[in-house]
């Protein structure tokens, strides 16, 4: 073999060092696509742990409530009896805080987890320390009662409000005691 020549020993040289400096700058990139590829995976890792972390701390918070619904369970009524019981609670109710029920209507019922649900929209008037009074004694827990919607206007004479309300009253009946029967 021959002696190169100082020109191409010097393009050999340049040639050589193009092909590292490729070789290098793909190997660097691909280095970074990888480095960002696994960072990436573990910032969904962060995610997902965080995630689960809060379905637990919910889970561990919401204990006490499930341990209390165990212990006092919604009661047992037919569909029309709990209708005609929430709307007597609720003409009672007003009754002794001194309300008037201006309108009532009974919407159709709902499915809830493992429960039904009766429905009354209601319009209320009369003073506010009333209607506080009302809404303290209705939502009684053990009974199963809450307002899910409610607006409050002021009437026409002063102290007296207006409250426009969807109250609804949980129950069980005896089918969907068998369906929580038959999926434990």
């Amino acid at each position: 073999m021959r002696k190169l020549a100082k020109n191409e020993s010097q393009l050999l040289l340049i040639f050589g060092a193009a092909i590292f400096l490729a070789v290098n700058l793909f190997l660097v990139r691909a280095w970074l696509s990888h480095r960002s590829s696994t960072a990436g995976k573990i910032s969904a890792a962060a995610s997902a742990i965080s995630t689960s972390r809060s379905w637990i701390t919910a889970a561990e918070v919401l204990q006490p409530a499930r341990d209390w619904m165990q212990e006092h369970p919604s009661p047992f009524k037919k569909t029309d009896a709990a209708n005609t019981d929430l709307l007597n609670t609720v003409r009672t109710l007003a009754e002794k805080s001194g309300l008037k029920i201006a309108e009532e209507t009974l919407l159709p019922g709902e499915e809830a987890d493992g429960s039904r649900v009766a429905l009354l929209q209601s319009k209320i008037t009369g003073p506010f320390s009333g209607v506080a009074t009302f809404l303290f004694e209705l939502q009684n827990p053990t009974a199963w009662r809450s307002v899910e919607k409610m607006i409050i206007r002021s009437d026409n004479e002063p102290p007296n409000v207006i409250v426009e309300m969807e109250i609804r009253q949980y129950f069980r009946t005896s089918e969907s005691a068998t369906k929580e029967t038959v999926s434990e």
